[in-house]
């Protein structure tokens, strides 16, 4: 089963907050697959290897951003000169204490599942503002005092905005009407998906039309409603499939599918082959690339 690390169980982070340097990560495997219940922000001074995210590979490149979310599946591989940071934190550290910080759903690369990159490329000169953020965060030491705490919350906010800001200008389209209910129904469908699989709830939820839903998914993720839908009922398929120990049957009534027969029909009809030899066609290969690792 793929190991869930955690705040309150992983041996160097005992609070909700750390900035540490890349190479300190020794107390699990990274390279190995595996998920967080926190958010993690890799700052990449220099580049080399890559980063899986939820079966997509994306190359190491200097001064970019990675941003992996609680519960997605990923795997560092990167080369023996790289270097860079990682900025850990919780939902709850971000939003305790706080009214005005922007909702986490909104930053699309901390939401990828229906938009966005968790990529952020910057040049020499964005970096290193960033980074330098990142250092002030890293120096405040008094995460036990409440003051400490919420000067560390309002840099993060300020790192993130900055990282929004520099990704809007590559992508303009988050300017457009009806992103803000774009995003809306982004955090909709992570909280209901494996309960609700018909486009009307999530409409109905919003209080618009089913035309009106659909048309902003295909403005801002190219994708219709519906598509949407599956697309994230197929990711958690895949990862549950790959990374834990759930038979088939178990993970369809998890998604929500009361006839795992449906279920299987459902899985094949998108991605051409039953889960079983899904599992079977990708388990093998990463045996074999971590035996030659």
């Amino acid at each position: 089963m793929i190991p869930i690390h955690d705040f309150a169980t992983d041996t160097v982070e005992k609070t909700p907050f750390k900035f540490i340097p890349l190479n300190q990560r020794s107390d699990y495997d990274t390279t190995k697959a595996h998920r967080h219940r926190y958010y993690e922000i890799f700052l990449f001074a220099k580049g080399g290897g890559y980063h899986e995210i939820d079966f997509n590979a994306y190359n190491i490149t200097d001064c970019s951003i990675h941003f992996v979310s609680p519960g997605q599946v990923h795997k560092v591989r990167r080369e023996p000169d790289s270097f860079g940071s990682i900025l850990l934190f919780s939902s709850d550290f971000y939003y305790f204490g706080t009214k005005v910080n922007l909702p986490l759903y909104e930053f699309s690369f901390l939401n990828t599942h229906t938009q966005g990159s968790p990529i952020v490329q910057l040049n020499e000169h964005q970096f290193d503002e960033l980074l330098n953020l990142s250092r002030m965060m890293g120096a405040e030491k008094s995460l036990n005092d409440v003051s400490g705490r919420e000067v560390i919350r309002t840099y993060l906010h300020a790192f993130l905005l900055k990282c929004h800001q520099y990704q809007s200008h590559q992508n303009p389209q988050q300017h457009l009407d009806g992103h803000g209910l774009f995003l809306k129904f982004k955090s909709l469908l992570e909280d209901s998906y494996t309960k609700e699989h018909l486009s009307s709830f999530y409409a109905n939820a919003l209080y618009v039309s089913n035309k009106k839903l659909n048309e902003l998914c295909k403005t801002f993720a190219g994708s219709t409603l519906s598509d949407l839908i599956k697309e994230r009922l197929l990711l958690e398929a895949k990862r549950l499939l790959l990374h834990s120990n759930n038979s088939v049957k178990e993970i369809s009534y998890h998604l929500g599918f009361e006839d795992p027969a449906y279920f299987n029909r459902f899985f094949r009809k998108h991605l051409e082959m039953s889960p079983v030899l899904f599992k079977k066609s990708h388990l093998e290969p990463e045996r074999m690339e971590d035996e030659l690792a």
